[in-house]
């Protein structure tokens, strides 16, 4: 009797390990495809979570290009009308130097007028006083 219960024993725990094995497999399977599943869903959550990203990254480059457009047309009105203030200011210095340049030429002449004035009657009284002793010198002789 023993060799009869040690026969099904043994059919026993062998039809155990198919079983067993089979269970398994059969979780194995099943894990396997839970796992490509959860994998195929986060990687298609990946994919769409980065093209937005790069939608995102293009229309806030697109903007920042539109902002800086704007400031750089801002930037050079601004240039020009200070280039134009700038040559208005040169215009006005260089005529106000030449107005200050022409006084100083008229005050200069009028100061060498008044020194050739002075100097034509310093000249007149010297002459004058000459005569003068010249007549003295020509009376007594």
């Amino acid at each position: 009797m023993t060799d009869i219960s040690q026969v099904r024993s043994q059919r026993y725990k062998g039809n155990e390990q198919k079983r067993h094995t089979y269970e398994l497999k059969k979780l194995k399977t099943e894990n396997d495809k839970t796992y490509q599943n959860e994998v195929k869903r986060y990687e298609d959550q990946i994919s769409r979570m980065r093209e937005e990203y790069e939608a995102k990254l293009a229309n806030l480059e697109t903007t920042l290009e539109q902002k800086l457009t704007s400031v750089r047309s801002r930037q050079e009105v601004r240039v020009m009308d200070e280039n134009k203030r700038i040559d208005e200011e040169l215009k006005n210095i260089k005529s106000n130097h030449n107005a200050q340049v022409g006084e100083v030429a008229e005050s200069q002449m009028n100061e060498i007028e008044e020194m050739r004035e002075s100097h034509r009657k310093t000249l007149e009284n010297a002459r004058q006083k000459f005569i003068k002793e010249k007549a003295k010198w020509n009376t007594t002789a």
